[in-house]
């Protein structure tokens, strides 16, 4: 017996009729309810316990001067780094190495960090893939430890 939905294409949602945001394919995302500069703390412990580097922090509201508070984060997983350099010097350029914390209300964060599975398609080596798959796992992680929230993040 063939159902009668079975013959039919799936109807793909009206993005310009939805009311959610969508979120960004290039980022790993994660919304946090607690204030900016405790969200901030909490990011940067996320990634020391992925062994990831805080590398430069720039905070976009003091240069701007204004607007809701932001900050674009600079890290590195000294290993992929390695292991990039190890495949190709060159592939250093297509890491994705950046993130930001964004308060999007009073007490609502918005954490993105760069999704490296981005950057698979720019290269066809399937040690790089794995390494961006490896590098991807790690980010996840943060984003996981994000959601569950303090204590121990």
């Amino acid at each position: 017996m063939v159902w009668p939905f079975a013959s039919r294409p799936a109807r793909q949602p009206d993005v310009a009729a939805s009311a959610e945001p969508r979120l960004p394919a290039y980022a790993l995302t994660v919304e946090l309810h607690r204030p900016f500069h405790a969200a901030l703390r909490d990011v940067r412990s996320a990634l020391e316990a992925e062994e990831l580097q805080l590398w430069q922090e720039q905070d976009l509201t003091a240069l701007l001067g204004h607007g809701q508070p932001q900050v674009v984060l600079g890290f590195c997983a000294p290993r992929v780094l390695e292991l990039a350099l190890q495949l190709d010097p060159e592939l250093c350029a297509l890491l994705p190495l950046q993130g930001s914390v964004r308060e999007i209300a009073p007490g609502q964060v918005r954490v993105a960090l760069q999704d490296p599975m981005g950057s698979v398609a720019l290269c066809r080596s399937t040690e790089w893939q794995g390494l961006c798959k490896f590098h991807y796992g790690r980010l996840r992680r943060v984003v996981d430890r994000l959601m569950l929230g303090p204590p121990g993040i």
